[in-house]
C-alpha cells in the first residue's frame, strides 16, 4: 500500500469559506494536517482576482513536505459559480479523518465535481509542473502562478 492518499474536488469557493456552524470544516481540515493560514486573506485574495485570474496555494504540513493542502483560486473566464479546487495529499494513515473532513465539505457545497482519491500523485505532480502558466483566452492572458505556505 503507498504511504500517500489525494483527495480533491471542485466547488464554489463561498462555500468552502463560509460554514455557519462554530470551527469551520476548513479550520477542522487545517488542524488534522497542522497548517494554518488567515482565511481572511485567502478570501481578499480570491476577490481580488476577478474572471479569468486565480493562482494556485499550497499550504504543506511542517513536519512533512509530502502532505499537503491544494487550493486553485482560479476563476475561469466563464466561471458563473466561483468554482475552485480543494485538494489534500495525506499520509494514509490519517486518510479516514481527512476523507470524513472532506466529505462534510462536499455534502455542504452547493454545487461539486466529482470526488477525486487517488494514490497516483496528482496533485503533487500538478504543483510541480510548470509554473507559472500562461492561460489563454481569446485574446486575454493570465499568468498562473504557484505559492507555497503563502497568501
Amino acid at each position: 500500500m503507498k504511504r500517500y492518499i489525494e483527495f480533491s474536488f471542485y466547488l464554489p469557493f463561498f462555500d468552502l469559506i463560509d460554514d455557519p456552524d462554530e470551527g469551520s470544516h476548513l479550520e477542522q481540515l487545517m488542524g488534522q494536517l497542522h497548517i494554518s493560514f488567515d482565511i481572511d486573506a485567502l478570501y481578499h485574495r480570491y476577490l481580488s482576482y476577478g474572471a479569468g485570474k486565480g493562482d494556485i496555494f499550497v499550504f504543506f504540513k511542517e513536519d512533512d513536505r509530502d502532505s499537503f493542502l491544494f487550493i486553485d483560486l482560479f476563476n475561469g473566464f466563464t466561471d458563473q459559480h466561483n468554482m475552485v479546487k480543494l485538494g489534500v495529499r495525506c499520509d494514509s494513515k490519517l486518510d479516514e479523518k481527512i476523507r470524513n473532513l472532506l466529505y462534510d465539505i462536499y455534502s455542504h457545497a452547493e454545487l461539486t465535481s466529482k470526488f477525486i482519491e487517488s494514490y497516483d500523485d496528482l496533485l503533487k505532480l500538478e504543483i510541480s509542473s510548470g509554473y507559472p502558466k500562461e492561460i489563454r483566452y481569446g485574446d486575454y492572458t493570465y499568468i498562473k502562478n504557484v505559492h507555497y505556505n503563502a497568501i
